[in-house]
């Protein structure tokens, strides 16, 4: 699967480059520098199964951009990128057609948990959004608590939850909280009691919504 990514900066490009990777066990990385590039590179895939597109890199004419990638290829799920961590930014995206607006402070390891959730048919809207939309005049009520549902963990649940996002295996779990493995296991079924959910996948994805980013270690076994 090619994935577009379109950034004016290198550095951000190379940055990202290893995490998109692993997105899919088949990802190939596509770089573009501006919109018109991007645009050139998403019509010679053969195989674009998503587009990343910074937000203000050139060609863009803020939103025009997203607006023009969509109408190219309806059926790719484009993702907008940005250095800003305004909640009008992320909200003026997602409601011109964004299936998910990812601030460059992100964690490498949820990016790739958020991209994942993008393929899987989902929409990413950044935990801070809700808050947003709830006072905006004339807007439906949004959720107060983003992380109403964790709300049911304990501290340790919350560790051990964001070593899940970073995809850590129980041993490296164990390894970075000096547990036995067993223990692990143990929380382990109490988180996915909590959750309602069947498996760490399903755990991971409850939390990437909810709005956590990962323990930033990424340990592995």
């Amino acid at each position: 699967m090619d994935i577009l990514l379109a950034d004016d900066h290198a550095m951000v490009r190379d940055g990202l480059m290893p995490f998109l990777e692993r997105v899919t066990p088949d990802a190939k990385v596509v770089e573009a520098g501006t919109l018109d590039e991007a645009l050139d590179k998403a019509s010679k895939c053969t195989q674009l199964g998503l587009a990343i597109l910074d937000l203000n890199m050139p060609g863009m004419d803020g939103l025009n951009g997203l607006s023009a990638m969509l109408k190219a290829h309806p059926q790719v799920p484009v993702v907008i990128l940005s250095g800003s961590t305004h909640p009008a930014d992320a909200y003026h995206s997602i409601e011109a057609g964004a299936d998910g607006f990812i601030p460059k402070t992100m964690r490498g390891e949820t990016i790739i948990g958020v991209l994942r959730l993008v393929l899987a048919g989902e929409k990413y809207v950044p935990p801070y959004l809700f808050d947003y939309q709830h006072t905006k005049p004339g807007q439906a009520k949004a959720p107060t608590d983003a992380n109403a549902p964790l709300s049911g963990l304990s501290t340790r649940e919350r560790d051990i939850l964001a070593l899940i996002v970073d995809g850590a295996p129980n041993k490296a779990i164990a390894r970075a909280l000096d547990l036995q493995e067993v223990t692990v296991k143990a929380h382990l079924r109490n988180i996915f009691r909590k959750l309602a959910v069947s498996n760490r996948t399903e755990a991971a994805r409850t939390a990437i919504l909810a709005g956590i980013t990962g323990s930033g270690q990424a340990p592995q076994a």
